[in-house]
């Protein structure tokens, strides 16, 4: 059996923004641990569509328990919506993923809230690294 990846970690400032990011979003289920409560793919997917609201429709993911119609889950996510973001999920990361091991919802979510950020950065910050690369140099 190939030896598995060494897990990617946060910081402990990256986890508490993260989870407060998760904390703003109305879900069908509370989320009181992150680790058993998103194995299955439906609250990813339900964030996935307050986020993109065109790329996602919740009817393809269903709450289960068993870890084969997990990664049914995750395969559907990976396949129509990650593939869109240019997020690209191997089928290890989706058996972490189901399983809630090595921290990878964590570092999905991360991912996820970092890319979002980045898209939807005020214009002010577009319009001023715009400038910048004209020579605007800012006030002298």
């Amino acid at each position: 059996m190939p030896s598995r990846r060494k897990s990617i970690q946060l910081s402990t400032q990256e986890l508490i923004d993260v989870y407060q990011w998760v904390k703003q979003f109305n879900l069908s289920k509370d989320i009181k641990n992150i680790n058993r409560d998103l194995t299955d793919g439906v609250l990813i997917a339900e964030i996935l569509k307050h986020l993109y609201p065109k790329l996602v429709d919740l009817h393809n993911y269903t709450k289960c328990y068993a870890t084969r119609n997990k990664l049914d889950n995750w395969q559907t996510l990976n396949r129509k919506v990650f593939s869109r973001l240019n997020i690209y999920l191997d089928e290890e990361m989706m058996g972490d993923l189901a399983s809630g091991s090595n921290g990878m919802l964590e570092v999905l979510l991360f991912e996820l809230m970092a890319k979002y950020k980045w898209e939807n950065k005020p214009s002010y910050y577009q319009h001023h690294e715009g400038a910048q690369e004209e020579g605007y140099r800012g006030e002298e």
